[in-house]
């Protein structure tokens, strides 16, 4: 399982460059569905989605995401739920650690760096012309066997934290 900081709308491509196009879902809100083109791109692909507003949404998303993980297929996920509107890393929600915990698969913490930069968060498509270089920094995987959801919730958001620049790590 991939878990990254989410501050952009290009950190989906970031990371799909970073790791290749292949072999995973992304798990994401339902709201994306609305999205011209994106919305019909992510129904089709077979992502997971949940809505927020529907506890058993997210109790089927965490079964299939376990399931997907257990047949070898990646997810990726974004724990903080949304995007970062003042780009400092967000509380992260649980259900991704709950997934790789109950499925035995490792995270690999990823932190992405200045994409606000480049597409501000309140942009919703490239109309302007972007400003400056975003990176991808992908850590160490993390075990999860023998380990609680919290255990590795900290581990991971730790990593994350150690990728970014002071400007998005959170406020202590």
């Amino acid at each position: 399982m991939f878990i990254a900081n989410h501050a952009s709308w290009n950190d989906i491509p970031y990371i799909g460059v970073t790791i290749g196009w292949r072999n995973y879902k992304f798990v994401g809100k339902k709201e994306l569905l609305k999205v011209p083109i994106l919305g019909s791109a992510i129904s089709i692909a077979g992502h997971i989605l949940l809505d927020w507003k529907d506890r058993a949404s997210g109790l089927l998303a965490v079964m299939k995401g376990i399931n997907w993980l257990k047949t070898g297929l990646h997810l990726i996920t974004f724990p903080e739920g949304t995007r970062s509107r003042d780009v400092k890393l967000l509380r992260f929600k649980n259900g991704a650690f709950k997934m790789a915990v109950k499925a035995g698969a490792p995270v690999v913490p990823i932190s992405i760096v200045n994409a606000h930069k480049v597409m501000p968060p309140d942009w919703m498509m490239p109309f302007r012309l972007s400003r400056g270089i975003a990176k991808v920094i992908v850590h160490k995987p993390i075990e999860t066997e023998g380990k609680t959801e919290e255990d590795v919730a900290v581990e991971v958001r730790n990593a994350i934290i150690s990728g970014l620049p002071p400007e998005q790590q959170p406020a202590t």
